[in-house]
Order: structure tokens, then sequence, then C-alpha cells
């Protein structure tokens, strides 16, 4: 089986990739910039997916059986500029891999990864069900891309499955995020500073994905589903913030600066999605609790800041 995986480079495009190569899958990839952490996959191909020409050429040349759409701008703000941003990569990025598509006699399956941002304030648990009320430039371009997504499987039965993953965390994870920015700075030492964290966030061990990503190529029927992929329990960011200073040591959480910045413009405070849906259409579950999960992503930190 030959897979494509957009958006290579990143945080799980980079798990991702190991761990397909090690089912002894032939990945390709497609990333901004060539990198080396790469190591894995059987070719690598530095492609913007805003130029239409250039994405046609290489699907052309890899012809996947299988694409998984990672590859995404990530700006969360509510300025006009970042929804630019946000829907000239994520959406019009995305219909130019899919007319690179059509020619593509063998592929099977286009597992696009969304984000439970596409909710936005709706009422906790999301579920499926419900009405999408993104109120971000990032949750706003995801969600326009499942609904082209869902309009194509209608009308010409193109062959797309999504996942929406709540907060995903775990080992390499950029410090552009909130949970390896917070360790890193702990385990080195250093004070944080951060909101004061009454928002609850659904947490989900970057493992636990992989697995349903996994399950999500091989198993039928699914073509234009939704399906979210959460550990299904909101935790607060201030006890979560606490609870992981207590695993790095004594006093540590007295180096935690509450309050210090203020709430995210538009900031979602209750986010937790159902994930009862995964476990009836794939047969997962999450399986690496938050304690376990955290340990492992401060022990590789805590290495990272010895080294």
């Amino acid at each position: 089986m030959r897979i494509l995986v957009t958006g290579a480079n990143g945080f799980v495009g980079k798990h991702l990739c190991k761990v397909l190569s090690d089912n002894n899958t032939e990945v390709m990839a497609i990333v901004r910039r060539t990198c080396n952490d790469l190591t894995s996959i059987a070719d690598q191909y530095e492609v913007d997916i805003t130029d239409r020409s250039l994405v046609e050429n290489v699907l052309a040349d890899i012809k996947p059986d299988h694409i998984v759409h990672l590859a995404a701008a990530k700006n969360k703000g509510t300025a006009l500029a970042d929804y630019r941003t946000n829907y000239e990569v994520n959406l019009l990025g995305t219909l130019n891999l899919i007319d690179a598509c059509h020619g593509l006699t063998k592929m099977s399956k286009f597992l696009y990864i969304g984000s439970c941002e596409e909710y936005g304030n709706q009422q906790v648990p999301f579920k499926e069900s419900i009405k999408e009320s993104p109120i971000s430039a990032y949750g706003v371009s995801k969600l326009a891309v499942v609904n082209l997504l869902q309009a194509l499987v209608a009308t010409r039965n193109f062959p797309a499955v999504i996942l929406r993953p709540s907060v995903v965390y775990g080992p390499g994870q950029d410090m552009d995020m909130f949970l390896p920015s917070l360790i890193r700075a702990l385990v080195s030492g250093e004070r944080f500073g951060m909101s004061l964290g009454k928002q609850t966030r659904d947490f989900l061990y970057i493992d636990d994905l992989l697995s349903a990503i996994l399950k999500a190529l091989v198993e039928p029927g699914l073509q234009g589903k939704v399906i979210n992929i959460s550990a299904g329990l909101p935790i607060q960011i201030d006890a979560l913030a606490m609870k992981i200073a207590s695993l790095i040591g004594p006093d540590v959480g007295n180096r935690i600066d509450f309050g210090a910045i203020e709430y995210r413009h538009a900031e979602v405070m209750s986010y937790c999605a159902n994930n009862e849906l995964a476990q009836d259409l794939l047969g997962w579950a999450p399986k690496i609790s938050i304690e376990e999960g955290l340990k492992i992503t401060i022990d590789y930190f805590s290495s990272c800041a010895e080294g």
C-alpha cells in the first residue's frame, strides 16, 4: 500500500510516517521544506499545496493508494488576514489536492484530519450530529473543507473520510502549543506565565490518534463520515498545569504565574468531544491515560533539556 502524507514534517505527520513505515507501508511525503527527521519514508516532495500545477504533477508522479491530508495553516486568530491565510492554504490547497486526485485510478481513500475547533462554542460534549459554529479563522477554514468534501462525496462519490481529533499532545510537539511550552519551561527551571486556566480541554495522546488513523485507513464503509477522535474527558487547564508541575517535582507549581496573560480573543472555554461514533465505526477507544501520556511527554522534554 502506497500512502501519501501531506504536512508530513508537522508533529502528527512525523509520528504518522514512522508508524506507517513500521507497518511495512510505502510512505511518500509532501512537505513545505525537506525534513531530516523523516528518515523512515520512501521520498519527500517539497510542495506548497497552494501551487495547483505543482500539486498535480507530484500526485501524478506518486500515484498513491491512499492520502492522509494533514497540511494546514493553523492560525487561530480572528483578524480578516487570518481568515484569508487559512482559506488560501486549508480550503484552496485542499481543493488543489482534490483536483489532482481525479486522474488517480488506484486511490481509494482520502483521509482528512479536521479539528474539534470546528465546533466552536457549541454545548459539550461535542457530537458529530450537532451544527458546528466555529469562531476562529482556523476552525472556519477547517469546516469549509469538511463541507467541500461531503459535497464531493454526495455528487462525485469522492472517497473522503474525516477524522476530528481533539487537542493532541506528546513527545516532539512544537513549542507554539501550550503543553510542550509549559513542560519545557518547568523542566528547565523557568517561570511560566499563562491565563487563569479556567477553560477546559480534551487532551488526546499522539499514539491514540495514530491508532485511529490506521483503523480509518483500512476500515470500509466510512465514506463521507465525520468521526470525533478524542479522550472524551474535559480537563481544566489550571488543574492540568498543577498536575504537570507535581509530576516534575515538589514546589514546581510555584513557578506558574496564573493570570499573567489574558485569554485568547474569542477563546472557547468549554471543549470536550464525544467519541462514541469512533468506538462504533472504528472499534477504537483511547488507551493512554492523561497521567501516562503526561509522564512520557515530561520524560521526553526533560531529556531534551538535559541534552
